[in-house]
């Protein structure tokens, strides 16, 4: 029996199945649709919930799609194999489309380079696509760069090393996610791909992963962010982003904190524009204007997505010119923030001071006497924190905020900003709002 009718046959057995699943890949697989970025209908196709079922993802019926968008699939098959489940793909035997695109990329490799940490995708020179497990295979990806930009000047290959070098050191650091195989706790990779589009002079790039995500990365050590879009533009301050990891690749000290502040501003002076998505949010920098928007669906990681137009202009400033005048502003940036986060804001942890389980009104009235009303005698704002809290009575809550919001009134609802507060705890607080607000 040939392979196409073995994979027929699977296909029919699949879909009888009630413990099966088959994802068809719609032709057009791109992150665009009719010429404009639709990542919101693009991210929808994935269905991170399906766990223990087999899996057939039938790309037979996609005649046109985008390399970056098809490396995704190897990711998500990556993400599904972690979650107990068996994957298959089932390919046509076209020259062109989907199928013959998943080729070039190496993709059939897929558990191959998952299971074995040593080896990595082998595909086409044109369009390398790259598993980012270790120091091995970030310098492999740097190499690769450099070799495929020789017809570009120096100062261009050189910008698009560091930029690339920074996007990977951010994966490594916030991208881990683990799986359990046996009594062994594994690594899902991160993934680079990148592509050169001869006729559109025009340099393409992805790197994605399905670890904790902007928001959760940066919360470690600057908790409550409101949502994953205010997340990720924060990320994008200098002294904000890349201070977390412990192996540095970078050794200059004044690269500390500002790698995708200064990458995205890199970007910006060049003819190019970044995407990145993590969680429910999209950011889109451009050479014009920087634009967030919060999307209906979920990436659970992140992935950013680079086009640079190779033009005569392109980096005709070079990169430590660049480097210098942004780390000058990062300065000036970073040292008005820090005065006005001091002179402007009380952050409070509900954990840390009341537990997972905030029921203690005495205490509650205590802060608020202590810390709350002398805030907001100083014209501070507050941001409350609840991230881990399992139980918040309206008793506890009423005690802590009612008379603080009464005394500012109507702009309680800009003076106090409650984050990762779970439905119930949101309602009470809202509730609180209203009746102390009238």
């Amino acid at each position: 029996m040939d392979c196409n009718n073995t994979l027929a046959n699977l296909s029919k057995q699949l879909k009888s199945s009630n413990h099966a699943v088959v994802i068809e890949l719609q032709d057009g697989f791109s992150f665009k649709h009719q010429g404009v970025y639709n990542f919101e209908r693009f991210i929808n196709f994935f269905d991170w919930t399906i766990k223990d079922k087999r899996v057939l993802i039938d790309m037979t019926h996609c005649y046109g799609a985008n390399y970056q968008a098809l490396s995704l699939i190897v990711l998500y098959a990556w993400k599904l194999k972690s979650q107990r489940c068996t994957v298959t793909f089932k390919e046509s035997e076209a020259t062109q489309g989907a199928s013959e695109m998943f080729r070039s990329l190496g993709g059939r490799g897929t558990f191959t380079v998952m299971m074995h940490e040593h080896l990595n995708f082998k595909g086409s020179n044109y369009k390398p696509l790259f598993a980012l497990r270790n120091n091995t295979d970030f310098k492999k990806i740097i190499e690769s760069a450099e070799s495929y930009t020789d017809d570009f000047n120096v100062e261009f290959t050189k910008t698009l090393r560091y930029v690339l070098s920074e996007l990977l050191y951010n994966t490594r650091e916030h991208g881990q996610a683990h799986y359990q195989y046996g009594k062994k706790t594994c690594t899902l990779p991160s993934l680079c791909q990148f592509s050169w589009y001869k006729n559109k002079s025009e340099v393409s790039f992805i790197i994605a992963d399905n670890g904790v995500g902007i928001k959760a990365h940066l919360e470690q050590a600057y908790p409550g962010q409101e949502n994953h879009a205010e997340a990720i533009l924060k990320a994008m301050k200098p002294k904000v982003s890349g201070t977390f990891g412990t192996n540095d690749p970078y050794r200059d000290k004044n690269n500390a904190g500002i790698g995708l502040f200064l990458s995205t501003n890199i970007i910006r002076r060049l003819n190019a524009e970044m995407h990145i998505i993590s969680g429910d949010a999209v950011v889109h920098i451009s050479p014009r204007d920087i634009t967030s928007k919060k999307l209906n669906a979920f990436w659970p990681g992140t992935f950013v997505l680079v086009t640079i137009k190779v033009e005569s202009g392109t980096a005709e400033h070079s990169l430590e010119e660049m480097l210098r005048g942004f780390r000058e502003e990062a300065l000036q940036e970073q040292n008005k923030a820090d005065t006005n986060e001091q002179n402007e804001q009380l952050y409070v942890n509900i954990s840390n001071y009341f537990g997972f389980f905030a029921e203690d009104k005495e205490a509650a009235i205590s802060f608020k006497e202590t810390k709350i009303f002398p805030a907001l005698d100083s014209g501070k704002k507050i941001l409350l924190d609840f991230k881990g809290i399992e139980s918040s009575p309206h008793s506890f809550l009423s005690a802590l905020l009612a008379s603080p919001i009464k005394s500012v009134g109507m702009r309680a609802y800009k003076v106090f900003k409650i984050v990762n507060a779970t439905a119930d705890i949101r309602e009470t607080v809202d509730f609180i709002l209203d009746e102390n607000t009238e």
